[in-house]
């Protein structure tokens, strides 16, 4: 193999470069970028069609159509108004609502239609709970 010596200010610069921060590493490259009229995205090795863009652009954002109602907490005064009203939302047996209710935060119910969570959400919250939508 053979092996090329590069001049001295060359390994200078190079390792003036190697103990740059990101943030002067990132000044240098747009100035670069700038002195040679790069576009952005040709400037960081794009494939000449904006391939970082239209990355992005294809990247399609689900819209979340089922939600959790997460019981907090509850003012110990409306326990009981909050116990029957979760054994209604849920259809479980005393015990078991009572047990859901005390373990706040805890999730009540799953996979719900937003619509269904804001509905269950006010009447809890008119009873003396705390409720979230997750």
């Amino acid at each position: 193999p053979i092996c090329i010596l590069a001049a001295p200010h060359i390994h200078d610069l190079a390792d003036q470069i190697v103990h740059m921060n990101m943030i002067e590493i990132k000044e240098l490259v747009d100035r670069i970028g700038d002195h040679f009229g790069f576009e952005d995205g040709d400037a960081y090795g794009g494939d000449g069609e904006g391939s970082g863009e239209a990355a992005a652009e294809e990247v399609v954002v689900e819209e979340k159509t089922a939600f959790d109602l997460k019981l907090m907490a509850f003012e110990p005064k409306s326990k009981i108004k909050v116990i029957k009203e979760v054994r209604a939302v849920t259809s479980l047996g005393l015990k078991e609502a009572k047990e859901l209710v005390e373990g706040a935060p805890t999730v009540v119910k799953k996979d719900i239609k937003m619509e269904e969570a804001e509905e269950l959400k006010a009447k809890l919250e008119a009873l003396g709970a705390t409720v979230e939508i997750v």
